[in-house]
């Protein structure tokens, strides 16, 4: 009988034994795997930047003597002026908006900016004597009080950082005037005496303004970096073309005489800039599971 019962204990324990091995495993899962999303430049901005800006340079006046309303450049006086192209500060503000499309980006942007008032044209001093008879004198202020773009851009993205090109149109607004100033001496350079009628300095003033207000293009380039999801550093070069003028310079002491000399009326600019980017909520992280 107690073999009996050592029999049946054992079959038992073996039959529990086979059926615990068939159980499923309790074996736990790999943890899930956060992966951050890519970056994009899609959305609104706004920024300020500073730089420099220089414009084009001008072509010295020239005398004409006006023979029956047809100006005919006068040889034996043609002055040598000092053009300088003066750098100035320009700042403003600016804001946009991207769309991102894979690598590529189309933006739309505009800006404001104020520009230092000694932006001159390159209105200088510069003299011409002949035999001691005449000194030449330009002086004046052509310059632009406020430059304003709205422009597209065009880029690549490379991550974070992206090089674009950009161009449209362009306002400028500010003064455009000079004068010429003309002082004829005697022979042996003193300046006619006050009161002595024969000897007194013949002076003749030749004036030349127009509107400052001008509409043209703008076209250049730059690269943008991401400094954070909403903060961005660039640096770009524009370039804005008003089209280019002629000046006359007339006046009413002498009408039959007068000044002739080619306006530029461009504006090149190196600028760097900030832009906040407006994100309205950070992309949920992808859940990835293996």
């Amino acid at each position: 009988m107690k073999r009996t019962l050592l029999c049946a204990a054992a079959l038992l324990s073996m039959t529990s034994l086979g059926y615990a091995a068939d159980l499923p495993s309790r074996a736990l899962a790999p943890a899930p795997i956060y992966v951050a999303p890519a970056f994009t430049w899609t959305g609104f901005y706004v920024g300020g930047n500073v730089g420099a800006a220089w414009s084009g340079r001008d072509g010295c006046p020239l005398g004409h003597r006006i023979n029956e309303g047809v100006y005919v450049l006068d040889t034996d006086f043609t002055p040598n002026c000092n053009n300088d192209r003066g750098t100035n500060v320009i700042g403003g503000i600016q804001a946009g908006y991207n769309w991102q499309f894979g690598s590529w980006l189309l933006g739309l942007e505009g800006d404001i900016n104020w520009i230092g008032r000694n932006n001159n044209r390159g209105y200088d001093y510069a003299t011409f004597d002949r035999d001691g008879g005449r000194v030449y004198s330009w002086s004046g202020n052509g310059g632009s009080n406020t430059l304003g773009t709205i422009r597209a851009r065009l880029g690549v993205t490379m991550d974070r950082a992206l090089f674009y090109v950009t161009g449209g149109v362009a306002f400028r607004n500010g003064d455009d005037n000079a004068s010429i100033t003309v002082t004829s001496y005697d022979h042996d350079r003193r300046p006619r005496m006050m009161g002595e009628n024969d000897n007194r300095p013949d002076i003749k003033i030749f004036t030349g303004s127009g509107n400052g207000d001008k509409t043209g293009w703008a076209l250049g380039g730059g690269l943008e970096y991401a400094l954070t999801e909403n903060l961005s550093a660039k640096i770009e070069y524009l370039h804005a073309q008003f089209g280019n003028g002629g000046g006359v310079y007339t006046s009413p002491d002498d009408n039959c005489y007068g000044f002739l000399g080619d306006r530029k009326n461009s504006i090149d600019i190196v600028r760097v800039g900030l832009n906040y980017r407006f994100v309205s909520a950070a992309p949920a992280p992808v859940l990835a599971r293996y």
